[in-house]
């Protein structure tokens, strides 16, 4: 007897391509970014799977603004590291 509940992968890449025309309408570098977000999405499947929400692209959304928010920590922590190597400034 098969699956009768889709996994999260496929979930997923039933989203990603629903997304397909609105991807072809960006421009190149867009489309990358686009990519890097679903991606992003890719990596939390675990916890997307766990999550079980009855609308699955909130979890795909959480997911890329997850990452959005480590990236933005990452930045900050670096800016702080280069900003303690001024002179004169205090960290």
């Amino acid at each position: 007897m098969g699956r009768t509940v889709p996994t999260f992968t496929m979930v997923l890449q039933a989203e990603v391509d629903s997304w397909s025309k609105f991807r072809r309408g960006l421009r190149k570098e867009d489309q990358e970014a686009l990519d890097e977000l679903f991606r992003a999405a890719h990596m939390q499947l675990a916890g997307s799977a766990y999550a079980a929400r009855a609308i699955p692209f909130e979890s795909v959304a959480m997911s890329m603004l997850l990452a959005q928010q480590r990236m933005i920590k990452e930045l900050q922590q670096e800016i702080r590291k280069i900003m303690c190597q001024v002179p004169g400034d205090r960290c």
